[in-house]
């Protein structure tokens, strides 16, 4: 069984400066991916507290046009059923959306933190 001997010198590796460019250029992709999908989960955030907000006024709208409850005709309290449903929704969406944005923001400062310290090791090794 031949056993593979390396020659002393044989191996080869990169300069680190460039090693730590191509990292760089890894963490950006993922960076501007996830900066992506923050923009766009405060996006769909601000268009339903938007929707959210006029489901609420639809509904106060509705119990300020209408009789109390007791007299209220079906038609009426079923615009404002709807509406009281339609924010509930939004509210639990937003609060999702919320936390998807939270968990994104701190995958953008862990990333950025990342790549102040590799910089920082690439500008010790080019110096070296």
């Amino acid at each position: 069984m031949a056993i593979l001997s390396l020659r002393p010198g044989a191996f080869r590796t990169r300069n680190p400066g460039r090693d730590a460019e191509t990292d760089q250029a890894r963490t950006e992709t993922v960076r501007n991916a996830i900066l992506m999908a923050l923009a766009d989960a405060r996006r769909e955030r601000d268009g339903l507290k938007q929707r959210m907000s006029m489901y609420y006024a639809q509904a106060a709208t509705m119990l300020d046009a209408s009789d109390d409850y007791a007299r209220r005709e079906k038609a009426d309290e079923m615009v404002i059923r709807t509406a009281e449903q339609g924010a509930a929704a939004a509210r639990r969406r937003v609060a999702a959306l919320d936390a998807q944005i939270e968990k994104f923001g701190a995958l953008i400062l862990q990333l950025d933190g990342n790549s102040v310290a590799a910089s920082g090791e690439a500008d010790e090794a080019t110096s070296a």
